[in-house]
């Protein structure tokens, strides 16, 4: 059985806006996952118009692969979600069939689970809804799983726009000290690093744009960061 429809981020947004008008306050127990918000995270990053770092540019095949064929969440369970949508889950399409729409609710994959999921989200405020999203850093770690298990072709189509995104916004806070956190800022460099070993070396434009940004930081305030740049980047971009 073929989806009913497939979703891009215009066609994510109405579908999250429908939910929330459905069942006020769910959007705040459940966490986007999956394509949707790869989505959204190629939406910040086509936003920010960063000189440097871009959505990579994609054939036309390859953007109808990238359409999500539905809406995954992590929160509920397969019981949960069935109860509270009044509908069973469809094993042939792996979805709920509700109102139009194709949801999942995922419980677990290779790197998310429900609980990492919920502690590591994001709040995302749109003018017409409010929801939470998956942190860059674990679902970046979640497409480098896949890609070495199941090699899915939109799999690689993201992970190429989540490396682009995580590069723009690691240097991107560097550049803005009125909202840096630096300790975080590590614990995610780390994330992404346990993940790919080079990501931080890889790249030479991206090195040198991150030592430029530390070197700008002040030593007191920031000093998590120099001591892990001492470690981390490569000694060219020092």
């Amino acid at each position: 059985m073929a989806l009913s429809q497939a979703y891009d981020w215009n066609r994510i947004r109405a579908a999250l806006r429908q939910l929330d008008e459905t069942f006020p306050g769910l959007l705040e127990n459940i966490v986007l996952i999956g394509g949707g918000a790869c989505w959204f995270y190629r939406e910040a990053l086509n936003q920010w118009n960063d000189p440097m770092f871009r959505v990579p540019q994609w054939t036309r095949e390859e953007e109808s692969i990238w359409v999500s064929k539905d809406v995954d969440f992590m929160g509920l369970d397969e019981a949960e979600a069935t109860e509270l949508l009044r509908t069973p889950f469809d094993p042939e399409t792996h979805t709920f069939h509700f109102h139009g729409l194709e949801l999942d609710f995922l419980e677990e994959g290779i790197q998310l689970t429900r609980q990492n999921a919920v502690l590591n989200r994001r709040a995302a405020r749109l003018p017409e809804v409010t929801f939470y999203v998956v942190e860059a850093t674990l679902l970046y770690a979640e497409k480098c799983a896949l890609l070495r298990s199941k090699a899915r072709p939109q799999d690689r189509l993201h992970h190429q726009m989540l490396v682009e995104f995580l590069k723009c916004e690691f240097c991107r806070e560097l550049e803005d000290t009125s909202t840096l956190n630096a300790s975080r800022w590590v614990a995610r460099a780390r994330a992404v690093k346990t993940s790919t070993l080079d990501f931080f070396s890889g790249d030479g434009r991206f090195s040198k744009r991150l030592q430029a940004g530390i070197s700008r930081l002040n030593p007191a305030t920031h000093k998590a960061i120099a001591q892990w740049a001492k470690h981390h980047l490569p000694a060219s971009a020092k």
